[in-house]
């Protein structure tokens, strides 16, 4: 099993981020989950996260 965190500004750039680290992945990794969170950084600042879990090869682990 392989976890991958992408954090970005906005949510635009959030999805870029997330496109190029799909596009990365070997092709025998499957997503198999995804989490997705903001953080506050002040009154005006939030930071986007999201995790995307994939299962690696013949990894048969379970959540």
């Amino acid at each position: 099993m392989k976890i991958k965190m992408v954090h970005a500004d906005n949510m635009e750039e959030l999805f870029a981020q997330v496109s190029k680290v799909g596009k990365a992945q070997d092709i025998d990794d499957e997503l198999i989950d995804t989490g997705f969170d903001f953080i506050k950084v002040s009154d005006s600042k939030m930071i986007y996260c999201e995790a995307l879990v994939y299962r690696t090869g013949d990894d048969d682990e379970e959540l």
